[in-house]
């Protein structure tokens, strides 16, 4: 494998986790991932194959595709923060904390049961 070829694998496979980050499709997005990962240590493992050259005697396109590699790398990072940000507000909703003043699906959450007002009216017994 040649240096070229393993700079544009790992190119195409940058592209295809921005692709599956913004479908947000995890299993989709981990698979693009470890790929990704896979990708960079053969490019890595080519590098130090090539007979006398170093990241710093790279040609100047080369120099370039890899500072915009890094340029998306940063801009996916924080993309999938705010993914799992977003991600974590959702799942807060849909499962609130225990112990939290929200907790409560009726009435007052601080009255205890004795309390006037602790549970909705209709849930009281006729009695």
């Amino acid at each position: 494998m040649s240096l070229e070829e393993a700079l544009t694998a790992v190119e195409q496979h940058i592209e295809q986790v921005s692709g599956a980050l913004l479908s947000l499709d995890a299993p989709a997005l981990e698979a693009a991932s470890t790929a990704l990962r896979d990708a960079a240590a053969r490019f890595n493992w080519v590098l130090e194959q090539s007979k006398g050259i170093s990241a710093a005697q790279l040609p100047p396109q080369f120099e370039q595709r890899l500072a915009a590699i890094g340029q998306q790398l940063a801009v996916q990072r924080d993309n999938l923060a705010r993914v799992s940000v977003i991600t974590d507000r959702q799942v807060a909703v849909v499962v609130p904390q225990a112990g939290s003043a929200q907790s409560a699906t009726y009435g007052n959450p601080q009255a205890g049961p004795s309390k006037a007002g602790a549970v909705a009216r209709i849930y009281r017994s006729a009695g």
